[in-house]
């Protein structure tokens, strides 16, 4: 059985983008647009949103073993401190929820995380772990486009009471 380790974490803001449709097709758009504003962000503004202390992570607000592909929706997101970078398009700004998550470690490519997803399911049943909200996926490797996906990490953070 997968077994978590527990953190609690601060509020932190996040820039975000998000899109609409299958997983493995929104998620790559969304990025695409978050990682092109980040890029002009260092380029005009000499602000640098992909520092080394910078946290990606992905989050997915809908099951999809219950709602239809073309209405999943995902979030593109980086953390960042500097407040005078002004969200601009489809570029946005919110506070992730603080409190107690349950981190799970999926290594392989993302779209194996299926199986990872369903055994943190398992833990939840087994656990009576009461959880408060939807996953968030961090992105551990630096540069995932350019990894293998066998090298791939991702911790998954379930938030619960």
């Amino acid at each position: 059985m997968l077994s978590p380790h527990f953190v609690e974490i601060e509020p932190f803001d996040v820039l975000y983008v998000r899109r609409m449709g299958p997983y493995y097709i929104a998620c790559n758009e969304a990025w695409d647009v978050l990682l092109a504003f980040a890029k002009e962000q260092k380029k005009q503004y000499k602000k640098n949103l992909l520092m080394k202390e910078a946290i990606a992570l992905g989050i997915g607000h809908d099951n999809p073993n219950v709602t239809s592909p073309d209405k999943l929706r995902c979030d593109a997101c980086i953390s960042y401190n500097d407040k005078s970078v002004i969200p601009s398009g489809e570029v946005m700004s919110k506070t992730i929820d603080g409190g107690k998550y349950a981190v799970f470690l999926h290594k392989g490519a993302y779209e194996e995380m299926r199986e990872t997803y369903r055994l943190i399911g398992d833990w939840i049943v087994k656990s009576g772990a009461m959880v408060r909200g939807g996953p968030m996926f961090h992105y551990l490797n630096r540069a995932p486009r350019r990894t293998k996906p066998e090298n791939l990490r991702t911790e998954i953070y379930i938030p619960i009471s």
